[in-house]
Parts: C-alpha cells; structure tokens; sequence
C-alpha cells in the first residue's frame, strides 16, 4: 500500500502534465463530504484539482462537494491528505471558461464575502443591560445569522456570547422579523470558527 506522500507526489505529478498550478492567495470555501460541511481554504486550483487548508478531518478517497463563491459546487474526491492539507482531483476538468471565472474570484481585488456555514446553536445577546436568548442558524469569522426576540434595530451594539468562544461585540446589519444579521467588530480566527463548529458536530449541509 503507497503511503500518503506517495499518493501526493502521483497527484502532483499528474497535475503538472495537464496544466500548470495557478497560485493563489488563500480563499475560503465550504467542502462537503457525506453529510458534513466544513470550511476550508482554497490555496490553489488548475482544470484537473484543487489544493485545499482543511478545518476538519477529512477520509482519503472520499467524494466532496467544494463551494467556492456563487459558483456551482465542484465535484470530485480527495486524492491526498498531509496534516492540514489536502488535495482534491474533479471529477470533471473544468472548462477554461469556468476556470478563469473561479480564478478571477479567487483574486484578491476579487474577494467574496466568506462563506457562512449553517448551523444550529444556542447564544446569548448583551445589550442596554439585558440578556436576550437567541438561535443561531449561520456563522463566519465576520457575522452570523440569529434568531430572538427582541427589539433591536439596524445599526445597535450588542455583545454575542457563543457557548465555549469569548464573547465579541457585533453590530445589527439588518432585521427581519425574529431574525438579526449581525456583523462582528473583530472577526473571529478561521480556525477557532471552524474547530467551534467541529465541536457543537450540529453543523448542517
């Protein structure tokens, strides 16, 4: 049986003949495996694979489902796995049109909002002197969607607690009936977001 740096150097070697690597400053996904959905960080991508920084265990040979921007999901499995890298081969080559549409994306004078993950979790808002319960029911490093009832309004202060993270104070974006978009002051680490989500295992696809 090939160890895992063998079947990483294969990977590239195969990667190397098709297409050469397009380098690119890290952006975040969400990649989808069975009926889990972690985040990750896209580090590169060509029309035959992608190298990833995964946030969660992943299961060499396993068929994923990446999420990149507004793009539709890209299919195929993971072909290697070192520490927290992994690389992922598609199931089918990208086109060149939809390459350059990724990797324009990608760019930093392209930069997306980062990707929120769904997700059903209890926290506590502070505000004006009161504790209001709330649901959270999506989260990034830089807001999350909840569920309270309140009065809160676009533009207030509020500080959110999460069960087993600090405590950040976050600004109301905007409201929809029982539900708030908040943005954090301070975003919170990709990683310390993403072992959280780990942790609750509640996240959803």
């Amino acid at each position: 049986m090939r160890s895992a740096a063998e079947e990483r150097e294969t990977w590239r070697a195969k990667e190397r003949r098709k297409e050469e690597r397009h380098t690119l400053i890290l952006r975040a996904g969400l990649l989808e495996e069975a009926e889990r959905t972690s985040f990750c960080l896209v580090k590169n991508i060509s029309i035959a694979g992608v190298q990833l920084k995964v946030y969660a265990k992943l299961t060499l040979n396993a068929e994923v489902k990446l999420h990149v921007a507004d793009e539709s999901p890209i299919a195929g499995h993971i072909a290697w796995i070192n520490g927290d890298n992994a690389g992922m081969s598609l199931r089918d080559e990208l086109d060149a049109a939809t390459l350059l549409r990724v990797q324009q994306k990608l760019k930093p004078n392209k930069r997306r909002a980062l990707p929120r993950m769904k997700i059903e979790a209890s926290a506590l808002l502070k505000t004006g002197g009161r504790l209001i319960r709330a649901n959270v029911r999506d989260v990034s490093s830089f807001g999350a969607r909840v569920s309270a009832q309140c009065e809160l309004q676009a533009g207030d202060q509020t500080l959110v607690e999460f069960a087993d993270l600090p405590a950040v104070r976050a600004f109301v974006r905007w409201v929809d009936d029982a539900e708030l978009g908040l943005s954090f002051e301070t975003p919170i680490p990709m990683q310390i977001i993403a072992q959280w989500i780990e942790g609750r295992g509640r996240a959803m696809p």
